[in-house]
């Protein structure tokens, strides 16, 4: 276990298990709920989504087709951490993330619970997704706390700074790699397909208006296996270490050491 920084930048994590289906998921509901109720997480609630799928018919072009899709979750009292459950996965939201190991622990129990009242067959995917904001104290500059290679083109164009984007993925041992760099100016704001809904971010990242930095580092795995919940906790093990990596090359020397003060 690391030492942990003493004023982090992430303002939220994410851990996900996608499973295979399970279309009775509302018959296994009440026992689902209250046992997430005892561990903790007594704020329920239930969502409709509506996800797009494409099909192809009497060969004709795939057609889009809206399919409404019900997802459950459940949130402690705090608003810091929430499962997301619904027929094909289990995602942990969390403001509040502290250090790996428990955040970890925290997901894999809620996975268990899922498990021992649906019995899981097997995993198709792995994921732990981190956000970060890098905020500039006054008198510095967002390019002092990322390295060069991120910094884009706004600096060197002429009138004032919008926003600045770069991505990448790779692969590192069979591990997938997402890394978004946002650079914009404005108030804190979380990516197109996250919502944090009524969860409660740490107010230093919500107070501040200017300049900062988004760090989205995405990482999974994918591939069929039987379900182990062990299985699942060595995949998140192996990702956060890739995900750490991408951090620290991301970020500069001057930013670790202005988020250990």
């Amino acid at each position: 276990m690391g030492t942990p920084l003493k004023n982090p930048p992430v303002y939220l994590t994410l851990a996900q298990v996608r499973f295979n289906p399970v279309l009775k998921l509302a018959d296994f509901l009440p026992a689902i709920q209250e046992i997430f109720r005892q561990a903790g997480y007594p704020d329920f609630g239930r969502q409709q989504v509506i996800s797009i799928q494409f099909t192809a018919q009497d060969g004709q072009p795939p057609a889009p087709t809206p399919v409404p899709q019900e997802r459950f979750q459940f949130g402690n009292v705090e608003k810091t951490h929430t499962f997301i459950l619904d027929g094909q996965s289990l995602t942990l939201q969390s403001t509040n993330y502290g250090q790996f190991e428990t955040f970890s622990a925290c997901f894999l129990e809620g996975l268990e619970i899922v498990h021992d009242a649906v019995k899981l067959a097997f995993i198709e995917r792995v994921g732990l997704r981190y956000l970060d904001r890098v905020i500039p104290h006054a008198g510095e500059t967002i390019e002092q706390y990322l390295v060069e290679q991120v910094h884009g083109l706004t600096s060197r164009l002429a009138g004032r700074p919008i926003y600045s984007y770069t991505e990448a993925m790779n692969d590192v041992n069979g591990i997938k790699l997402l890394s978004r760099v946002v650079i914009q100016d404005g108030a804190l704001a979380f990516p197109p397909d996250l919502q944090p809904g009524n969860m409660l971010v740490t107010e230093r990242f919500l107070s501040y208006t200017g300049i900062s930095a988004i760090l989205d580092n995405d990482g999974f795995v994918e591939g069929r296996e039987a379900f182990s919940a062990k299985a699942v906790g060595v995949h998140l093990d192996a990702i956060h270490k890739v995900i750490g990596a991408a951090f620290k090359t991301t970020a500069t020397p001057f930013a670790f050491a202005a988020w250990d003060k």
